[in-house]
């Protein structure tokens, strides 16, 4: 059991990403997203209307 930095859930391991070097990541899955993956794709959609 880990504790997620972000949203401060207790949750089992296999809910945080896994390194190659064996250790795993600080926040969950769902905060990875949320922190990451949202905002590359709305800068990655600004980038492109810019464009047009």
């Amino acid at each position: 059991m880990k504790t997620c930095r972000n949203c401060g859930r207790t949750l089992p391991d296999e809910e945080f990403e896994l390194y190659p070097t064996g250790t795993r990541r600080a926040v969950c899955r769902q905060c990875k997203y949320a922190l990451y993956g949202i905002k590359a794709k709305r800068k990655w959609r600004l980038r492109a209307l810019a464009r047009i």
